[in-house]
C-alpha cells in the first residue's frame, strides 16, 4: 500500500462478538472517498471470528489500522481507555461496530472542520452530525424538529435540541489525560463528556454521516437484561448535578433517585458509599427514604430474572487482563 500521511481523523471502535457487523463497518471505511483517517479498533475478548477478520482486512486496507486485542472481555470503558492511548489524528470520533459511515462522511466532515475559525479553534470541540437507523429514521433529532441548516452553537444548545445519538468529531487534545471510569463493562459516555463540552462550541449540522444498525443481539440499548448496573449508578452520580436535578419535575426527581438506589443495590454498592457518592442523596435525607421503594423493586427484578451482575465478571477479568497491540499496516 502507498505511504500513509498523519491522519486528520481517528475512528475509534471497540467491539465484542460482532463479526457480522464489523465487516460492514470495515467495508464502509474502505468506501470513503477521502482516506485522511485511521482506524483504532479494539477487540474485547470476542469468541467469534472478529480477530481473524480484522487481521485479514488490514492486509488490503488503504488507511492506517491500529488493532488492540484483549484476550478476555474487559468492557468498553477499559478498552476505550487503551484505544485512546493510540490515537494520532487531530480529531477523533467513536463509531460502534454495528454502525456504518456513508461514503462521503470523511470528505464532508473534513470540509466542516475547515470552516472552524482558525483564531477561535480552542473554543470549538468540533463537529456534531446526524445519524439515522437502518430504516432511515433519525437517531439524533425529534421527528418534527430536525435541524435545517448548519449552525455554530454551544453544547448546551445541542443538548437541549437533540433526542439521542449523533456523531461527534472532536479535537483530540481536549481528551488528553481524560479516562473513562472503570467500574463495570460499560458506563454511559455522558459521564465522560459532561465537563469537557461545557461552554464549548460545535458546528451543528443536519448532515447524515452514519447509519446505526439497531438489530445487534448484544445491543446495550435494546437488551432484555438489567445489566451494567454499577456503571449506571456511577454515571447518575456524575451526571445528575444539583443544578440540573432541581429543574426536574417532581416525578422525574423521584424516578431518578429510585433508579439510582436500584442500580446501587444490583451493583453491590454499599449503602453509605452509595449515599455519599451522589450529591443529591448525600445532602438530602428525604431522598434516602426512597431506598425502601427501590429495595422492593430490586427484589422484584431479581425474582423475575432480569438482573445480570456484570460487574462481578468485570472485576475478575480486569485483574487478569492481557492486551496485545498491533500496527497492522
Amino acid at each position: 500500500m502507498s505511504e500513509i500521511k498523519k491522519p486528520l481523523i481517528s475512528i475509534i471502535t471497540p467491539t465484542w462478538n460482532r463479526e457480522y457487523f464489523i465487516k460492514k463497518l470495515a467495508s464502509s471505511l474502505m468506501s470513503q472517498t477521502v482516506k485522511n483517517f485511521e482506524w483504532i479498533v479494539g477487540n474485547d475478548g470476542s469468541t467469534d471470528l472478529t480477530d481473524s477478520f480484522i487481521k485479514s482486512f488490514a492486509k488490503k486496507a488503504d488507511f492506517k489500522i491500529v488493532y488492540v486485542n484483549s484476550i478476555n472481555r474487559i468492557g468498553k470503558a477499559a478498552l476505550d481507555n487503551v484505544l485512546l492511548d493510540h490515537v494520532s489524528g487531530e480529531y477523533l470520533s467513536w463509531c460502534g461496530s454495528d454502525d456504518v459511515f456513508l461514503p462521503d462522511t470523511m470528505k464532508n466532515i473534513s470540509e466542516l472542520i475547515n470552516e472552524i475559525p482558525s483564531d477561535k479553534k480552542k473554543d470549538y470541540v468540533g463537529i456534531y452530525a446526524q445519524n439515522v437507523d437502518q430504516l432511515g429514521s433519525s437517531q439524533t433529532f425529534h421527528r418534527n424538529n430536525i435541524l435545517k441548516t448548519p449552525k455554530h452553537v454551544d453544547w448546551e444548545y445541542i443538548h437541549n435540541f437533540i433526542k439521542g445519538d449523533g456523531s461527534i468529531f472532536e479535537r483530540t487534545d481536549i481528551l488528553k489525560g481524560k479516562k473513562f471510569l472503570e467500574v463495570d463493562f460499560l458506563i454511559s459516555e455522558s459521564s465522560y463528556f459532561l465537563d469537557l463540552y461545557k461552554g464549548k462550541k460545535f458546528i451543528f449540522t443536519p448532515l447524515v454521516v452514519k447509519i446505526m444498525d439497531r438489530s445487534a443481539k448484544n445491543s446495550v440499548s435494546f437488551g432484555k437484561k438489567l445489566s451494567y448496573c454499577r456503571g449506571s449508578a456511577y454515571c447518575i452520580s456524575i451526571v445528575e448535578k444539583y443544578e440540573r436535578f432541581k429543574s426536574y419535575p417532581l416525578l422525574k426527581k423521584i424516578k431518578t433517585i429510585i433508579n439510582y438506589w436500584r442500580y446501587c443495590i444490583h451493583g453491590d454498592i454499599k449503602f453509605f458509599k452509595a449515599k455519599n457518592m451522589f450529591e443529591i442523596t448525600r445532602d438530602n435525607w428525604l431522598y434516602t427514604i426512597l431506598y425502601i421503594f427501590s429495595f422492593v423493586i430490586s427484589i422484584i427484578d431479581i425474582a423475575s430474572g432480569k438482573v445480570a451482575k456484570t460487574h462481578i465478571e468485570f472485576e475478575r477479568n480486569i485483574k487478569n487482563k492481557k492486551i496485545e497491540i498491533y500496527n497492522l499496516n
